[in-house]
């Protein structure tokens, strides 16, 4: 009897630990699947990946867990406008009687157009390609779509990682933003690897990742 309450009362704690954040405030609750990541469930539903690691208290957004169930929070797009109210019906003046002239029934009044609400700003995904390689010493990368006065940590490691948990190469700043060329060292415990992961993260939680052969490239 004793094993079988201490059997309740874990199964009780394990659903405290994986309930969503704030459900009542929950567009959806989503539940992670192995290789998902913040910014890939955004995508699914609209919503900015930072929002889902705020409504979720996540102090490390890049640390999710298979089965762990998420809140989605409300999207942050733009609501409608007050919706326009119809004027008056006009009254259908009876038929005349041979008598005094009938007097037209008055024109109804046009209510006003409806204002639409502001527009959302689109939200954007940085993501960078590989236009240069020197084998074991360097690789070029251009971006797009950064975000402006960002610094980007840099980190490399085996093929599969996508760079987390890789070796610290550097870091860059985006500058204004948008396209930029650059062009980072390989670190030496990777020399001699055949294919390498890259990760550009920033504190701020903006993140993208690619990989690339590590042969003389064009």
């Amino acid at each position: 009897m004793k094993r079988l309450f201490s059997f309740a009362l874990a199964l009780s704690l394990l659903a405290v630990v994986v309930a969503p954040a704030s459900a009542q405030t929950c567009l959806a609750q989503y539940t992670v699947k192995p290789g998902d990541n913040l910014f890939r469930i955004g995508l699914a539903y609209n919503v900015p990946w930072p929002a889902i690691a705020a409504a979720n208290k996540l102090a490390n957004p890049s640390l999710i867990f298979p089965g762990q169930v998420l809140c989605i929070p409300a999207s942050t797009t733009a609501t409608a406008g007050p919706s326009a109210t119809l004027g008056p019906t006009a009254t259908a003046q009876p038929t005349n009687t041979p008598g005094p002239t009938a007097t037209a029934a008055p024109t109804a009044t046009r209510a006003p157009t409806a204002t639409a609400g502001p527009t959302a700003p689109p939200f954007v995904v940085p993501t960078f390609s590989i236009i240069g390689v020197a084998r074991n010493t360097s690789v070029t990368i251009r971006t797009a779509n950064f975000p402006a006065s960002q610094t980007f940590n840099v980190y490399m490691g085996a093929i599969g990682t996508r760079g987390y948990g890789g070796y610290a190469a550097g870091s860059v700043n985006s500058g204004v933003g948008g396209t930029f060329t650059t062009t980072i060292t390989i670190p030496a415990p990777l020399a001699n690897a055949a294919q390498i992961a890259i990760l550009l993260q920033s504190a701020s939680g903006y993140y993208s990742y690619n990989w690339f052969w590590n042969n003389n490239y064009p």
